[in-house]
């Protein structure tokens, strides 16, 4: 009987280790989206939107720190985590943009083509 309960106690434990760090990417991608979001949100003031990514970006820090620190992340990593990390300027933004010393807004446009330079250099046309 007690090496049931010991047994089902380790397997809940595992479990629930498990599907905590599986919530943590899952966590960190929602959080990472609202980011964006809120970078596109052109329904706000420039002033509100930059207190309001500093905010984001406090909590993005732990976030993405909570996920590189953890010592299981190499064990049997899911599709999810792989990405995750092969993407890791954008899935780890905070801690990208301050690596670059710039805004989380900058550091991610940057990342998926939109420099100032590129946009400069684009025609418009009609079809």
């Amino acid at each position: 009987m007690i090496k049931l309960i010991l047994n089902s106690a380790v397997v809940l434990i595992v479990g629930i280790s498990t599907a905590a760090y599986a919530n943590s990417i899952d966590a960190l991608e929602r959080e990472r989206a609202n980011t964006i979001n809120l970078i596109l949100d052109k329904t706000i003031s420039i002033t509100e939107r930059n207190n309001k990514l500093e905010k984001i970006k406090l909590k993005l820090l732990d976030m993405e720190r909570m996920i590189i620190n953890n010592k299981n992340i190499n064990k049997n990593p899911s599709y999810q985590t792989v990405k995750a990390f092969e993407n890791f300027e954008l899935t780890f933004l905070a801690h990208s943009s301050i690596e670059r010393d710039k805004s989380i807004a900058i550091t991610w446009l940057e990342k998926i083509g939109l420099t100032t330079e590129n946009l400069i250099n684009t025609r418009v046309t009609r079809k």
